[in-house]
Parts: C-alpha cells; structure tokens; sequence
C-alpha cells in the first residue's frame, strides 16, 4: 500500500523550498496557501501524505489533505486529543516513529488508517495558528533536516497567512472605498444634472426674455433692434440712442446658475467702468451701464464694423508689413493710455485686435476689458477682490510666463502678449512650438525663445525682428514699456514703403454674427456686410 515519494536531500530540498516559499508569496486567499502547503510538505520528505490544520478556538480542523487514501479531511478535534493540538500546545515538532508506541497519538483515531510514522510541526512557533502533518505508511525516523525543513515551511506558511489576512483587510477596504466614491460619483453626476437641467431651463428663459428684447426701448432711452451676438456672460444687441440719434451696442446681463451672484454682477460693470477710464481713439468706447426699471443689467458701447484681426489672418493670412506694423502701434499706444490710467488688459490677442471700418479708412479698436485688472496707485482691494480668480486668464499662446507663475505683473505683460500678436500677423504661425506652449501653460518652463521670425518671413527688417524679440523676453525687466514700443514702432514704420488698403467689404446694415467667446464664423465676402459687435461676448 505504500506510496511514498522518495525523499528530498537536503540541497534539493533547500531549492525546492524557496520555489515553494515564492509561490506562497503570490497566494492571495487560504485556499491557494493550503493546496501549495499540503502538496509540498508531501514532497519535501517523501511522506505518503500530509494535512494542513487550522487552529478553530479550542479545536483542531483539518481543513485540507493529500495522501495516499483518506485521513481526517473537514473534521475537527479537541486539542487536547489530536498531536496537532499538542504541537500547538507546546509550539513544537512532534516527531513521531512508531505511532502505537508514543502516548501522544490517539490510537483508536489511527487504526483505520495507512499511518504508522508522522512529524507535525506547528504554524508559527509564537502563539501557533495552525499545524502541518506529514505521515508515512512504513516505520520511519524522520531526520533533523527533515524536520528543519518542514517547520521552515511552516513558518513561511505563517507569513503567508498573514499576508493574505492583510490583502484580504486591504481589498475590503478598497471595496468599500470604491463603493463610496461610487456613492459620492453618483451623487455628483446627480447634482450635476440638477445644476445642467437648471441651466438649460435659465438659458431658455434668458434665450426667450432676449428674443423679446428687440422692438422694445431699455430703460426709457434705448431702442433695441437685433441681436449680434451672444455668450456665457450675456447678449449684444443692436440699438439706438433714441435722444441722442446715434447707433449703439447694447450687452445685456444673462443672470444664469454660476453667473447670478451679485460678484458677477460687479464683474460685469467692472468691465464697463474699466474701458469707461480709456479716452483713446482705438479703445472701444463704453457711453453707459446701469440697470434698468424693468431690472435689466446692461452696458452700451460703440457700434463697431468690420471684423476682427483673428479673421484677417484666418482669410488673408499675414499682413503687409505697414500694415502689421501699425496696428501692433495703434494697440501699443492704447495700452500706454491704459497703464498710465493703472488698468491692464490680460488678454491682449488676435481676437481682441478689431479692425473697424468708417468708410475707406481703418481703425483699429482694442475690445474686451472683460477681464482687465487695475494695479499700481489706483488699484483698490474692491477691484483686486473682484479679479483674483486664483489662477491666470488668457491665452497661453499670448499670455506673458509671469502671469502664468503668479509673479509680480505690470504693464510689460501685456507688451508680452503684443509682441505674440505682431509675430503672428507677420508671419502667420506662432512664436512657439506646440512642445513650448505646453510648457507656458503649465508654468513648467523659466525660459524660452520664440523661433527665429524671418525663418518664417525673411524679407522682415532686421530692427523689426529684434524689437519682436524684446517684446518676448522671458524676463519682464528686459522688455520695453508700451510707451516704448508705440515710438520703436513708429520710426520703424517710416522707414517701410506703404500698401494701399484693400477695401473687401461692403458695409450695410447686416450683422456678422460671432461665435461665442469672441471666435468668428468667418470673415465676411464681398458681398456680405460688416457691422459687428465684440467687446467681452464670453
């Protein structure tokens, strides 16, 4: 009946040892412990079968076998009745020869069984979970490299129980964790359809209150036609000053979810005050604000007609390098006017760049104060209050690094943003790589260079190309005041031959509608028309 395997020596048992113990450290349940461990404690000693035993309280339960016929799988006994329990009592290896001859072994228990040998080792000596029994169907003495090597695995089997106790802890928690952040998500998604169905009801009551604006007069004195355009923060429209009988640009206030707090609201006329301290040609001009008897908040700025640079490029590409040239004047010397009044613009761009038509001439009009800020002096902690937004505005292509980083800003950080619009309208690509503008975004770099400009365009001058430079300097002190740049531009502008202006565009009374946030759907043809409204439609 014997079966046993032949044992292993002691090298090759040491080598199959760690093999086992590098399994047992994958097991992440007892089931997969105790089918490793009942197989190689067999092998290990060439025994004709072995138990694994779990200590159940004040009980042995021989949870798993492997022999050669059926010992005492799934039953339990007292300690006190099985060598099991006395290894666990005594924290030690029983080695066992003859059976019938050791007063330890329950006799009656063994006699309908193959065993006549055995060794049982508890799991952990200190305070012992469990025991692992190796049994042999002839008399045989068990060596102490026998026995070293199966308490060696039985102490790595303690590990592993403990191991997968904490896998077992840590998967639960992960389980509940994951079901309260479901919980939490679902909740969310909730609350956030709830804040989505409130907005979309707000936008269509707004949408509806705007349609029903036209044909009716603002606050007693505004005759209100068309829309032009809309966007988060509200509508513009068409209008008339009916006392004074001049045409008007009329942006009315849209008191949505996240734009309804009185915050907002000050925002909104913190726009209108802003561009109200520019007395300057190529500023927009803003004629009043308030809110009307019927409760609507408003601003009425100057009717412009034409487009906006951003659609020059787009429809043209670069411009003449006259033309380039003067207009990137034209918004330096605004932006002087507006650092002397202690206002900075934050987001000087293509799209806020307009070209105004009045007849065959051009005027360029710097629009969209909408998220100017005041600083030097005059700065208030009212008007700091109500543009800190706790992280920067603007766009990364323009936007100066400072502002990015949240160092101290001034005047020259708005010159940053100019000399990106005039590399852009010289060239028609920007200063940056796709690599670079990643890294201005995220305020990971502290220095760069714009691509070489005449790369692009080589026939630029090469005062122009580095008065460009300058603009872009990565350090705000190396860059020239807006008072500098108009009179740099200036003299450079003298010396370029002039390009006569190609009039495009017949202007009536039609309205090219933008998209929203100041983008465009397009620059009009020859036969479309150009007036047009764009001052903070965001």
């Amino acid at each position: 009946m014997s079966a046993n395997m032949p044992p292993v020596d002691a090298a090759l048992g040491m080598t199959f040892l760690l093999e086992v113990i590098q399994k047992l450290s994958f097991a992440r349940d007892l089931t997969t412990v105790r089918e490793i461990v009942r197989h190689a404690a067999r092998r290990l000693v060439g025994a004709d079968g072995a138990t694994f035993v779990l200590r159940d309280g004040p009980r042995c339960h021989y949870v798993d076998e492997d022999a050669i016929e059926p010992l005492w799988k799934g039953q339990k006994f007292p300690l006190e009745a099985c060598v099991s329990g006395w290894a666990m009592l005594n924290r030690q290896a029983a080695v066992i020869p003859d059976i019938y001859a050791d007063a330890r072994v329950p006799h009656d228990a063994y006699r309908p069984t193959f065993v006549k040998s055995l060794v049982m080792v508890p799991i952990r000596t200190q305070d012992p979970v469990g025991a692992i029994g190796t049994y042999w169907a002839t008399s045989h003495a068990a060596t102490p490299t026998e026995v070293q090597m199966l308490q060696a695995l039985a102490d790595t089997t303690a590990v592993a129980m403990q191991n997968v106790q904490v896998f077992s802890e840590l998967e639960d928690r992960v389980k509940a964790r994951t079901a309260e952040l479901q919980d939490a998500n679902s909740e969310l998604t909730a609350k956030n359809q709830q804040l989505q169905t409130a907005h979309e009801q707000a936008n269509r009551v707004f949408a509806a209150y705007a349609h029903s604006l036209p044909g009716s007069v603002l606050d007693g004195k505004y005759q209100i036609y068309e829309q032009l355009g809309s966007g988060g923060f509200g509508v513009v429209l068409r209008g008339h000053h009916l006392m004074l009988d001049y045409p008007v640009a009329i942006k009315v206030f849209r008191p949505v979810p996240g734009n309804d707090s009185a915050l907002e609201l000050q925002r909104f006329f913190l726009e209108g005050a802003t561009t109200a301290r520019l007395t300057h040609p190529n500023a927009v001009r803003v004629h009043d604000s308030g809110v009307s008897v019927e409760g609507v908040a408003f601003l009425v700025m100057e009717l412009l007609r034409g487009w906006s640079l951003a659609n020059e490029l787009t429809a043209d590409g670069p411009l003449p390098l006259h033309r380039a040239v003067t207009v990137a004047r034209r918004v330096a010397e605004v932006l002087a006017a507006a650092h002397e009044a202690g206002i900075l613009h934050r987001d000087i761009k293509p799209d806020n760049v307009f070209l105004h038509h009045e007849g065959d001439e051009e005027v360029v009009k710097v629009v969209d104060f909408g998220i100017a800020k005041f600083f030097g002096e005059q700065h208030s902690a009212e008007t700091s209050r109500l543009t800190k937004t706790g992280r920067y505005v603007g766009t990364p292509a323009f936007v100066a690094p400072e502002r990015v980083t949240g160092d101290v800003t001034d005047g020259r950080s708005d010159v940053f943003s100019l000399g990106a619009v005039l590399y852009e309208i010289l060239t028609g690509v920007s200063p940056w790589t796709e690599e670079q503008l990643r890294d201005i975004a995220s305020g990971a770099s502290r220095h760069l260079r714009p691509r070489p400009l005449r790369k692009f365009r080589p026939e630029v001058p090469l005062e122009l190309e580095e008065l460009v430079n300058k603009t872009l300097a990565w350090k705000l002190a190396d860059r020239p005041t807006a008072v500098e740049l108009a009179g740099t531009l200036m003299g450079i502008a003298c010396q370029l031959p002039v390009e006569p202006l190609k009039v495009k565009v017949r202007l009536t009374d039609q309205a090219l509608l933008p998209n929203v946030k100041g983008s465009y759907a397009g620059r009009p043809k020859d036969d479309d028309t150009g007036d047009f409204w764009l001052s903070g439609i965001q």
